[in-house]
């Protein structure tokens, strides 16, 4: 293939437009070759290139006092916890391809966020996941959400790293394309943090791990026709299962550490071995001579091309000085791993490919992938509606017969105990983890041979963002924060995750921009840059011959520290006489509630009340008391409101409550409404006076609920029954629904 042998009609097929075909022209100096456009067009596509939202994602916060690694940098971000360790982290999607495949795709998924931190030099600790599917009573949800959980599980056991928390939620605007992102969270030390760059000039390149197939080149890897049309793809459905290469990966990795050996390791993603090495170079301003004839396949005669743009699983590229192959080449027999040096670095600042010794391309690093000189667009976009959606009370019936509600709100998939699906992926695992036998706000990640502890949440309510993206996302913020002060950590970082629908939508595009916007002004308030994320356009379904994007879904993987185990916070009340107190205001709101959507059927609203200083305030109080292990629960109130709350404190131990509602406050907004910024504790009789000096000394609003009973549930004086009949219905709701026909 020469450099100028493509016909005009072929460019017009691939992905590229008029004015991009003109700009890759002068670019060159020439006529670019078919193989050429290819590559650009992979690489300037928006999941490569980020073209449509690398403009408003540098307006992130993304620097800070604990980080060493901002988003945008590396393959994840990382931030220092103390101790000469530092947390390497990153939260991506894997939509698209669990629409299609949802276990498979949620198996890859995982595979493809763990491989980001392990090739940072990061040892995986911890798993979390954020889903989305769509209405609960549709069995095309029910079969997605077993399906991926399956994957997710599968991955969990055989790559022996715990998924320990997450969220799931239901709704209609989810259905047929459900939202699946990952994060996964890894140690290291600050010494072996390794870069995804070539490094140094005259490295060698080396390509280790699975053998490359044609996965992905001409068809979506997840396309069933994929699998049943082409028998020769049963190899790529089993490579895409094989857990054990990241594993084998890992250990190679830690070798090369371990050994102290130079090198810049890069992860091979969807845009193959040409994305991979383009990324490299241009982080070093380098360039590469790369050599196809090299690397090892799985299946002959793979032409350049398919070489070139696999999607194959299971690959590490390394740049490293030529005289430390045979050290890496032992490695690799030792763990019989296939590995081949493809590459040369030199200082053209061009990926030059080269098969049988002839160039059959040649670009320039910096004008492709991430950032560069790759085009970046700032679509038009409509201003998010700012029309008042609240929802007024004065003209909303209030129940006659509040344990009805209960009733009705425990049916609501949303509201149900989550704790069977933590424990359906822990039994996988062979020790409990800390979130399965302490439940807490976030989950608690205990380090091997440290006193530190992390805890991480992922967050973000679908119901806060259908009318004010903006404010939807700071709660999303505030709330992955609040949970980690709650759990006795201190938040630190976080990694987003930005689900939308068509980024050529003025509206969907205005959501989005709104959300970053709201991302930003909470980031700031409670100082947690953004180290690391992703962003998922085009998720929209069909419905009546009209397309529909999903619910704005900017999901907040949020880590912190904990400096001492000892001090951490659990949700569960543990004795019966406790006290109940309320920290924080509550409000006449029932806005973007569960209680709405299920008892008043009103399925959109505003936001509920948030305000940033409230939360700031709760917040500091909350570390506080927790530090002075004045509470012996903690819990912030949130999904289902007040009254949840205290269930899911009350459920784990069997243990009831008796409380007063406030008379200033309607009683459905007291006990159902979501309003901000309220946090659920418990306090030993001998340290009620202490609480109350602490609180009062803070001036932050608190109240007195009540005490924890023995087993009855009493609210104002009635009875709502009691915790083990209310427990069952509480913990297996989400069984039953599964095992529904």
């Amino acid at each position: 293939m020469k450099l100028n042998d493509t016909p005009i009609s072929q460019k017009r097929s691939l992905d590229l437009t008029s004015s991009e075909l003109d700009q890759i022209t002068m670019i060159l100096g020439r006529e670019p070759n078919e193989l050429e456009l290819e590559i650009f067009s992979l690489l300037w596509s928006e999941h490569a290139s980020y073209k449509n939202s690398l403009y408003w994602l540098k307006t992130l916060p993304r620097h800070g006092e604990k980080i060493i690694i901002p988003a945008g940098i590396e393959n994840a971000g990382a931030v220092d916890i103390g101790e000469g360790l530092a947390c390497v982290f990153k939260v991506e999607s894997h939509n698209h391809p669990c629409a299609i495949q949802p276990r498979l795709g949620a198996l890859t998924g995982m595979r493809v966020v763990s491989r980001d931190i392990i090739s940072m030099g990061a040892t995986p600790v911890a798993l979390l996941d954020s889903l989305r599917f769509g209405s609960s009573d549709r069995d095309t949800a029910k079969w997605l959400f077993e399906e991926v959980i399956k994957g997710l599980a599968q991955f969990e056991k055989e790559f022996n790293t715990p998924v320990v928390g997450g969220e799931v939620c239901f709704d209609a605007t989810f259905n047929s394309n459900p939202i699946v992102n990952n994060m996964a969270i890894g140690i290291a030390k600050h010494e072996n943090i390794t870069s995804g760059k070539t490094c140094s000039e005259n490295n060698i390149i080396i390509l280790v791990g699975a053998l490359t197939g044609n996965d992905g080149v001409d068809m979506d890897a997840f396309t069933p026709d994929n699998f049943e049309t082409d028998p020769a793809q049963e190899n790529s459905f089993n490579e895409m299962e094989n857990i054990n290469t990241e594993a084998i990966l890992l250990e190679f990795i830690q070798m090369v550490i371990k050994n102290k050996i130079p090198c810049g390791i890069q992860s091979i993603g969807a845009q193959g071995i040409v994305g991979a090495i383009t990324e490299m170079s241009a982080r070093s301003n380098h360039g590469v001579k790369l050599y196809l004839d090299n690397i090892p396949t799985r299946t002959a005669n793979l032409t350049a091309r398919e070489k070139m743009l696999s999607q194959t699983w299971g690959r590490l590229l390394l740049s490293i000085p030529a005289n430390e192959l045979e050290t890496l080449n032992n490695y690799a027999s030792k763990l019989k791993v296939p590995m081949a040096v493809i590459g040369e670095v030199n200082n053209s600042k061009m990926l030059t490919c080269l098969q049988a010794g002839q160039v059959i391309a040649s670009i320039p690093v910096l004008y492709v992938g991430l950032g560069g000189e790759a085009p970046i667009y700032q679509p038009e976009f409509s201003e998010t509606n700012k029309q008042n959606h609240d929802i007024n009370l004065e003209t909303t019936n209030e129940p006659d017969h509040y344990p009805d509600v209960v009733k009705k709100m425990l049916q609501s998939i949303n509201l149900t105990s989550k704790a069977w699906l933590i424990n359906y992926f822990n039994k996988n695992n062979i020790t409990e983890t800390l979130s399965n036998m302490h439940p807490a706000d976030a989950a608690i990640i205990k380090l091997e041979n440290s006193k530190l502890a992390l805890a991480a949440t992922m967050d973000c309510n679908p119901n806060y963002m259908t009318t004010d993206p903006f404010i939807g996302a700071q709660i999303a913020v505030a709330e992955a924060a609040r949970n980690i002060i709650c759990s006795g950590g201190k938040p630190l970082a976080l990694s987003d995750c930005l689900n939308f629908g068509s980024p050529h939508d003025k509206k969907v595009y205005g959501q989005f921009v709104a959300s970053i916007k709201g991302i930003s002004v909470a980031v700031n308030h409670f100082n947690t840059p953004v180290i690391s994320g992703n962003v998922s356009f085009f998720n929209q379904n069909s419905s009546e011959g009209a397309i529909h994007p999903i619910t704005p879904t900017p999901i907040i993987g949020m880590v912190g520290v904990i400096n001492d185990l000892s001090a951490s916070a659990t949700l569960m009340f543990k004795h019966k006489g406790d006290m109940i107190f309320l920290i924080g205001r509550s409000h006449n709101d029932i806005n973007a509630s569960e209680y709405a959507k299920q008892w008043h059927n009103i399925p959109v609203s505003s936001p509920p009340h948030y305000n940033y200083r409230e939360e700031q305030e709760i917040q500091a109080i909350t570390a506080q008391i927790i530090q002075k292990k004045l509470v012996r629960s903690v819990h912030d109130v949130s999904n289902g409101g007040l009254f949840f709350t205290l269930l899911e404190s009350a459920a784990p131990l069997e243990l009831g409550f008796d409380i007063t509602t406030d008379a200033e406050i309607r009683k459905d907004a007291f006990l159902f409404g979501e309003s901000q910024s309220r946090v659920v504790v418990t306090v030993a009789p001998q340290k009620q006076d202490e609480f109350i000096d602490a609180m009062v000394e803070a001036g932050v609003p608190f109240s007195t609920l009540g005490h924890v009973t023995k087993g009855e549930i009493r609210i104002d004086d009635e009875s709502y029954g009691y915790i083990a009949d209310m427990r069952k219905k509480f913990l297996t709701r989400f069984k039953k629904w599964l095992e529904e026909k």
